[in-house]
């Protein structure tokens, strides 16, 4: 069976969609510097200069991503699953899978087309996987106290 909804096209400020273009446009290929992860004990950040910058925190509940840009914030977490800030305000939240699935973003301005919020999810869920596999993955150090 198939379900179609009609979508739902939220109008948001320059900046917010500025910040998610960006980081939904930011090429996965490990050559580029924002690829590259730095961890400080339960945060790992990656950030595209003058862009974005992405943290991803452990907490009891699991892994959390926030991401900052052009003055605008996205918070993506299992609790509140997405809210988006345009420095002020909460403007956007999604609490379900089917509401994120259903929703685009735009904005006024030339070459500021439609923009799934579920391309943001997908782009962030990349780097939360990411991190997930090197949070679960031995580290050299505890296999050699293993090894002891």
């Amino acid at each position: 069976m198939v379900v179609i909804v009609n979508a739902i096209v939220k109008k948001i400020p320059k900046n917010v969609y500025k910040l998610i273009r960006s980081f939904i446009d930011s090429s996965l290929s490990i050559k580029y510097p924002w690829n590259f992860g730095v961890r400080l004990s339960t945060l790992t950040t990656f950030i595209k200069f003058k862009k974005w910058h992405l943290k991803i925190y452990e907490t009891k509940g699991g892994l959390s991503a926030e991401l900052e840009g052009y003055g605008a914030k996205v918070i993506y977490n299992p609790d509140i699953l997405l809210e988006i800030y345009d420095g002020k305000e909460i403007i956007f939240r999604a609490e379900s899978f089917e509401k994120i699935v259903a929703t685009y973003i735009e904005s006024d301005g030339p070459y500021m087309e439609p923009l799934p919020i579920s391309a943001l999810i997908e782009k962030l869920n990349f780097y939360i996987d990411a991190v997930h596999m090197l949070i679960s993955t031995p580290s050299d150090q505890e296999q050699e106290e293993k090894q002891d």
